[in-house]
């Protein structure tokens, strides 16, 4: 009789602890489809992400070819408007000399310097070169005065 109680004892502990094992097994299945349909869920949101990041790979090389396009017209209307100023301010000059007086780069003191090294040296040289060599304006901004006022004169 304790053989038989023994092995009655011995089979509802085995039942149990089988009944506990597929407990355990379903509620791991179930967490188990769980995370498998949180990864799809995440994997579909990676690949929204990664078309929305394409879009606006596209919309960003868009805005940077019109952000170009309205550069080059601002710099081409600077251009005009700088054109059309030295135009202007080329009508009100004699001289490149004068353009220098009106630009506060060389003073009326200095340009009369120069007129009296000229005189008292006959040299042969443009004022404009003597009020280089001088030291007064450097060549630089000479040549750049030139340039922006290529109709005036150097005297």
């Amino acid at each position: 009789m304790e053989i038989v109680l023994g092995a009655v004892i011995g089979f509802l502990l085995l039942v149990m602890v089988l009944v506990s094992t597929q407990r355990s097994n379903a509620a791991h299945e179930e967490r188990l489809r769980d995370l498998h349909s949180r990864r799809r869920a995440v994997a579909l949101d990676l690949r929204n992400l990664q078309e929305n990041i394409q879009q606006l790979k596209i919309v960003e090389h868009e805005l940077r070819r019109k952000l170009a396009e309205a550069d080059e017209r601002a710099s081409r209307e600077m251009e005009v408007r700088k054109d059309r100023e030295a135009r202007q301010q080329a009508s009100q000059f004699g001289s490149i000399l004068d353009a220098l007086l009106h630009e506060r780069l060389l003073s009326a003191e200095q340009l009369g310097k120069a007129r009296s090294y000229r005189d008292q040296s006959k040299s042969a040289y443009p004022l404009i070169e003597i009020v280089s060599m001088l030291g007064y304006v450097k060549a630089d901004v000479v040549h750049r005065m030139r340039q922006r006022y290529p109709n005036l004169s150097d005297e």
